[in-house]
């Protein structure tokens, strides 16, 4: 019973955090649409998104932290947050996201397409201004780190073994590759592989600021290689 009351419980607040997850997306990519339909001026809409931004982020952090406190086998989020050791990881970290993230788009697009998701990116990007950049820049991260790796190894994975992490990290890789592309495209695979890097971060550093760090240098370096071709 106890087990049933684990996952139910955590599985509800991660379906949670996916949906708060997405009213605040909506904040971000359709700022005209949140405009019109709640005739805000504009310096009150931006303070609502501030506001729900701060409000969606700190509610997700708290849900991840409470589960910890039932079940942390890993030691997960334990202080001090910060060491050279951990700081050493991320950034081995992200020179394995971007040189396998780009074999591996490569190795699947030849250069000469994009995935589904990027296409709906670029669409949005074309609608949303500035917001979008910090949506996925910093406020995508935070989020999606909370959710699939923090929250998904309080539910699963729980036991410390060398099994559990390796198989876990490949497991929160691939759903994090099906949110990306739920289409199960070629392209599934490239998602994999971030979501793989961004899963072992985590689990060597024991910490979600870093795997948070990783994403989110990641996502900009998109933009300044966007940036470079203009």
């Amino acid at each position: 019973m106890k087990k049933i009351f684990h996952y139910g419980g955590n599985i509800a607040e991660a379906v949670i955090a996916l949906f708060l997850y997405g009213i605040l997306q909506d904040f971000y990519f359709f700022p005209k649409q949140i405009k019109q339909r709640y005739h805000l001026p504009l310096s009150i809409q931006e303070f609502a998104t501030a506001l729900v931004t701060v409000a969606v982020i700190w509610f997700i952090f708290w849900m991840y932290k409470k589960q910890l406190q039932s079940v942390n086998d890993w030691g997960f989020n334990e202080r001090p947050h910060w060491s050279a050791r951990r700081i050493m990881i991320f950034l081995a970290g992200f020179i394995l996201i971007t040189v396998l993230g780009g074999i591996m788009l490569q190795l699947v697009s030849q250069g000469k397409t994009v995935s589904t998701n990027q296409q709906n990116l670029d669409q949005l990007s074309k609608q949303s201004g500035k917001l979008f950049e910090i949506m996925v820049c910093f406020v995508a991260p935070a989020c999606e780190e909370v959710i699939f790796r923090g929250m998904f190894f309080n539910t699963f994975f729980t036991k410390a073994t060398r099994f559990n992490k390796w198989a876990g990290i490949l497991v929160s890789g691939f759903l994090f590759a099906y949110m990306h592309d739920p289409g199960f495209t070629k392209f599934i695979y490239v998602y994999w592989v971030l979501g793989c890097v961004l899963g072992w971060v985590y689990m060597s550093t024991k910490d979600l600021r870093y795997s948070i760090l990783t994403h989110m240098c990641y996502n900009s370096l998109g933009f300044v290689h966007m940036m470079t071709l203009l």
